[in-house]
């Protein structure tokens, strides 16, 4: 599983970069960290759709891509890579997380 490279209040810090209101908005809804520091795999698919879209904004894509290297222990350009965009518009949301998560592994190799 995806595992964050720093503590769990400097990501929620470094979500601070991305400056849109309904990103910043979304993040009581989206951003799932246990406390062990564990990532759930559904805010690593919002986090990754932000930063490929930023929601129409460039700016706040370029963000999000920038906090998602720092804090994850893959690159957005592996995740890019192997997930595709449309399957992590729909696991974002997913109720089943060990169901993300275990796909997410098997998409990583």
């Amino acid at each position: 599983m995806i595992q964050l490279k720093i503590s769990k209040e400097e990501a929620e810090k470094a979500l601070n970069y991305v400056q849109h209101e309904k990103f910043h908005k979304a993040i009581v809804r989206n951003w799932y960290v246990n406390g062990d520091g564990a990532i759930d795999g559904r805010s690593v698919c919002w986090l990754y759709c932000w930063a490929k879209t930023g929601m129409n904004s460039q700016d706040a894509a370029k963000a999000a891509r920038r906090v998602f290297n720092e804090m994850f222990d893959v690159s957005f350009e592996r995740f890019d890579a192997k997930v595709s965009h449309q399957w992590a518009r729909t696991a974002r949301y997913d109720t089943d997380r060990t169901a993300v998560e275990a796909e997410i592994e098997r998409l990583l190799g």
